[in-house]
């Protein structure tokens, strides 16, 4: 699947379930502004990618669209978050930073005072998406095995 159609796959699965995403791409963040909520990357990677969860490598992530289910919580919101996940000049500071330096293209669909956890699982129950990698985003999180998914 075609990050193009993992896109309108996720919006097509959020509208249906009553929410209004937002698209944002690199080059045109304009929908976005500094409000708080959610938002599903989707990240395209052509090669594979080495990962790791709490220190350890997890493997190779094999070519191919994913999802990343975070949360935009502090100063700027959505906008400055995505803004920050686009940018390929950055410091390590969450697992995703390693997938998003090395994607070949990223888009992200946010929701304005949505849950990173309640997306994530709302995508699992279509069983369209599954887990990408254990642990992967969420090991501070009690509710969820990964932030991060794939297309079924």
């Amino acid at each position: 699947m075609s990050a193009r159609s993992t896109v309108e796959d996720i919006r097509l699965a959020l509208e249906t379930a009553g929410m209004a995403p937002l698209r944002a791409v690199p080059e045109d963040m304009s929908s976005l502004n500094a409000e708080a909520g959610a938002y599903l990357l989707v990240i395209e990677l052509s090669k594979a990618v080495g990962t790791r969860v709490n220190r350890r490598s997890t493997g190779q992530l094999p070519p191919g669209a994913y999802i990343y289910a975070g949360s935009a919580k502090g100063p700027g919101g959505l906008a400055a978050r995505l803004r920050r996940h686009f940018r390929r000049d950055k410091k390590h500071h969450w697992h995703v930073d390693a997938l998003t330096v090395e994607a070949d293209a990223l888009s992200a669909l946010a929701i304005a005072g949505a849950d990173e956890c309640e997306l994530a699982a709302h995508l699992l129950r279509t069983g369209r998406f599954g887990i990408a990698i254990d642990g992967f985003g969420s090991t501070d999180c009690t509710r969820c095995r990964s932030h991060l998914l794939k297309p079924l």
